[in-house]
């Protein structure tokens, strides 16, 4: 009997045991979506996972090309497509996919968890944020590339699958372009990490002073930001400042996404406008309060050769994971990096030219002390350069002067903080020739009509 009485309350007991069980996990759906979970431990503990890094410059490049960003999150889907806007005759130079976990469930994607084009996502970058959660990098040039290429102008759209779609708050696609229709160079900078939502800054440093005449100046600003929830007004949000100025309260939200854990994505790219926002400070009231693109032209001025870009997160749980800078008639370099300033000159041959390489450190403070190697790498004058040592600006010079016309290719490059190598930019210099004489055609005449000319003038000088 007793034995029944037991085996009846070890079922009670095993009955409420479920009934909880299942209280508890209703009561995890149920929290608001993009905010920790009410209870309940994430799958990698914070303290096992590594500190968050700040957003870092992967990938810089410079020349005629430009720049495809779009994002895409889903849940319960598994499938759907990022979209590629490709010019006219374009090419793809590089193409880079980033993707975060879902906030709090401490899950890191594995190879094979996302595919692109049918192909795994070969992360190569494997970043913990601040919010128990994981970003990841890979360079996919090599898949979609065959694709994008061959497609005609216009949109490509290009498939993603996700395998653990809960466990995958979106990814985002960054494509960039060799473009014939563009009239000046540009720089692109990619950078992937995953700022401090205390508060985290990067810098970007220009090798020209900035001229806001200049016609074809572009300083646009895109930021990726993952487990942001924004609709029916809920106050997660990041602010953005430039130059001390703020200019939004408002980044996030879920607008490449759907609103719920698994899908809470942005990105300022494709369908979005640079225009800011009317009101710097007001915050969010929906996905779209913000496009998380932005114009930088009303935050700098004539004459300056850095920008500072300042981040938080108030809500303390949203992830900005990714950034692009699309600088139009602009050579840049975001952190720590080398720059060789002017980027292109124009002289005759004979006189002297002076190219000078600046060093940043990831702060844009200057680099006192720093070895540089400037080289003519082609040209008329290639193999001309030396070593120099960075002064107190960050700054090393090298002189030299042109003695046959042509175009010369100059480079600069130097050790990092790892000592790792670092290159600058491709400054140019052509060298023409002014003491030439102009020909003009000449015209041969029958000496009888030189004779007749010479009669007509000496008459009308006679009457």
């Amino acid at each position: 009997m007793k034995q029944v009485i037991f085996s009846r309350a070890l079922v009670v007991l095993l009955s409420l045991m479920m009934m909880l069980s299942v209280v508890a996990v209703a009561s995890a759906e149920a929290v608001t979506p993009g905010t920790a979970p009410d209870s309940g431990p994430v799958e990698s503990p914070v303290s096992v996972m590594s500190v968050p890094s700040s957003l870092q410059p992967v990938v810089t490049e410079t020349g005629k090309i430009s720049l495809s960003v779009d994002g895409l999150g889903m849940n319960p889907a598994a499938s759907g497509i990022v979209d590629v806007e490709k010019p006219a005759g374009a090419t793809v130079r590089g193409a880079y996919l980033v993707a975060a976990s879902t906030g709090f469930s401490g899950y890191q994607l594995v190879v094979g968890d996302v595919t692109i084009a049918g192909a795994p996502a070969p992360w190569s970058q494997n970043v913990p944020s601040a919010i128990s959660s994981w970003n990841h990098w890979a360079d996919v040039t090599a898949i979609v590339k065959p694709t994008i290429d061959s497609a005609p102008a216009g949109t490509v759209p290009i498939p993603i699958n996700e395998t653990v779609t809960r466990k995958t708050d979106g990814v985002i696609l960054a494509v960039i372009f060799d473009d014939p229709n563009q009239v000046t160079d540009n720089t692109i900078v990619l950078l992937f990490g995953a700022q401090d939502i205390a508060g985290d800054t990067f810098n970007i440093g220009l090798a020209d002073p900035i001229d806001t005449t200049d016609p074809n100046l572009v300083l646009d600003m895109s930021l990726g930001i993952s487990f942001g929830y924004q609709q029916g007004g809920s106050q997660q949000y990041s602010i953005v400042d430039v130059n001390g100025a703020r200019l939004t309260t408002a980044a996030g939200g879920e607008d490449d996404g759907q609103s719920g854990n698994g899908a809470l994505i942005t990105v300022g790219g494709l369908g979005d406008s640079n225009a800011n926002p009317a009101d710097p400070y007001a915050t969010p009231t929906t996905a779209r309060s913000d496009d998380e693109l932005y114009n930088l032209i009303p935050f700098v001025r004539d004459g300056d050769t850095s920008i500072g870009v300042f981040t938080s997160n108030p809500s303390n749980d949203d992830n900005i994971f990714f950034s692009a800078f699309f600088m139009g008639s602009t050579t840049a370099v975001v952190g720590e990096g080398i720059l060789l300033s002017p980027t292109s000159a124009v002289n005759p041959v004979g006189t002297s030219h002076t190219v000078t390489a600046t060093v940043q450190d990831d702060t844009g403070a200057p680099v006192v002390g720093r070895l540089v190697s400037i080289q003519i790498m082609s040209g008329p004058n290639a193999g001309m350069g030396g070593n120099y040592t960075t002064d107190a600006s960050g700054q090393a010079t090298f002189t030299y002067t042109g003695t046959t016309a042509g175009i010369d290719v100059i480079e600069a490059s130097c050790l990092d903080s790892q000592d790792n190598p670092m290159t600058s930019n491709q400054a140019t210099k052509t060298w023409t020739t002014d003491n030439e004489i102009p020909e003009f055609p000449t015209v041969a005449l029958p000496i009888a009509a030189i004779l007749g000319l010479a009669f007509f003038f000496q008459r009308r000088r006679n009457e």
